[in-house]
């Protein structure tokens, strides 16, 4: 799902590692009563917390540049090459590198101060995004893309695995709602700065400005500290001890069900990522006749996406204490669904509604997912376990983007849209269903615990 980048009430799988409940904060913390019952009081607690303040700073910043780069990337590589099965190439080339570096990926995170990581991934994509401005054509795109990509495919898995570690079990779902919650609304600022940065200047500033985001996140990262995690590394030399550390990740993502089912998921997912990245575009210009307009229509639209994203992550917390977090998630991965109106070329204000709803409930699922993940696997497996997750959804990433842009020149964009919305919005609550995820979230994760520990 769009960057960065959700599940049940309280899943019984397996526990993370203990956490200090009592993170450095600048006032006292409320008890748990009040936390329950005054979600604002939760949320003031958790941004009270030095550690997670700076992490989220360091992802808002970089989540900006990013959400720039989102707007100016798809058009960039429309306006060179013409042609919307390129530019579906292109994507595909930034999610090879997540895919073939994800094992590596995991085994630095758990092993390597995961500060540094984040550091060095951020510093290295600010110098290589500055190469963009002077791209003229498309495998001069295609290599800095993968380059870029390379390097965030390596911080990953250390990016998900500190979130956890900065605060408390109680504080989480509400950590990761203020993630989403201001994720959202960089995606709804982002796109809006880049469409009017291309519409006066064309690509070149908006990538100018993601490598400065960079920067500054990096410089953010600079005085970061992370708690102290004792690291157990098994005897052998690097290369064999690395291999058998990923495959421990690797065997985690398939064997705990709650893991494996929404891997799966999001694998799916990524059909509904390059139906919007790809196919919007065509279908804005072509189908909707926009024409030159189809650049700025196109942020808008991204952006009332991400407004949604915004809105539904604000109203997470509360929803999720009413109908439970496996409801929260099953509801947010029927959302895809609200692509399959646009088989009818509706009008644009439908187009609009569609999306936004589409980003609405798109947030109860990635919350869900999110604190699924990081109850289910213990803090000495999470980044390994990211990593394996991570690589099973550009795999499906790599495939839907090929997949898409193939289907958008054939059969056209309304028709890849609505087969998009359909395929992944029926299809992902029955992976959930086949994978034994909704049975294991039913009966508290209680196989997935067994497995989790006996990886360690």
């Amino acid at each position: 799902m769009v960057i960065s980048e959700d599940i049940e009430r309280r899943p019984g799988g397996v526990q993370p590692a203990p956490v200090d409940d009592s993170p450095d904060r600048d006032e006292p913390t409320p008890s748990r009563a009040r936390v329950m019952t005054l979600p604002a009081e939760g949320y003031r607690d958790v941004l009270a917390n030095r550690r997670f303040r700076r992490l989220w700073l360091v992802q808002l910043v970089a989540g900006l540049g990013e959400a720039l780069a989102s707007v100016a990337m798809p058009l960039l590589a429309y306006k060179i090459t013409g042609s919307e099965a390129l530019v579906g190439l292109i994507f595909v080339v930034q999610l090879v590198p997540r895919v073939l570096l994800a094992p590596v990926a995991g085994v630095l995170a758990d092993r390597l101060d995961r500060r540094r990581v984040m550091l060095g991934a951020d510093l290295s994509r600010a110098f290589l995004v500055m190469l963009l401005l002077f791209a003229t054509s498309a495998w001069q795109i295609g290599v800095v893309a993968g380059l870029v990509a390379a390097a965030g495919a390596l911080a990953r898995p250390a990016e998900m695995a500190a979130v956890p570690m900065v605060v408390s079990r109680t504080d989480l779902v509400r950590a990761l709602a203020i993630f989403q919650v201001s994720g959202s609304v960089v995606r709804v600022a982002g796109p809006a700065i880049g469409a009017g940065l291309v519409g006066v200047a064309g690509p070149a500033p908006a990538f100018g400005i993601q490598a400065v985001c960079f920067f500054c996140s990096s410089a953010l990262l600079w005085r970061f500290t992370l708690p102290v995690v004792e690291r157990v590394t098994a005897p052998g030399g690097f290369f064999i001890t690395a291999r058998r550390e990923a495959w421990e990740g690797i065997r985690v993502v398939w064997t705990n069900r709650i893991v494996r089912g929404i891997a799966a998921v999001e694998a799916l997912w990524q059909v509904t990522v390059a139906a919007m990245f790809v196919t919007s575009v065509v279908f804005l210009e072509q189908t909707m006749r926009l024409g030159d307009r189809g650049d700025s229509v196109y942020a808008l639209l991204t952006a009332t996406f991400s407004g949604g994203a915004a809105l539904g992550a604000v109203a997470a917390g509360r929803l999720e204490r009413r109908i439970g977090r496996a409801r929260l998630m099953a509801v947010g991965y029927l959302a895809p669904l609200m692509l399959a109106p646009l088989a009818l070329t509706p009008p644009l204000p439908v187009v609009f509604a569609c999306f936004f709803i589409l980003g609405l409930a798109d947030a109860w699922a990635v919350i869900g997912m999110q604190a699924y993940l990081a109850e289910a696997v213990p803090d000495a497996l999470r980044g390994r376990v990211y990593a394996g997750w991570s690589a099973a959804v550009y795999l499906g990433g790599a495939i839907a983007f090929g997949a898409v842009g193939w289907t958008t020149h054939r059969l056209g964009p309304p028709a890849t849209m609505a087969i998009a919305g359909l395929l992944v919005g029926c299809g992902g609550p029955l992976l959930l269903l086949l994978t034994g995820a909704l049975a294991a979230i039913r009966r508290g994760g209680q196989e997935p615990r067994a497995v989790a520990a006996e990886a360690v």
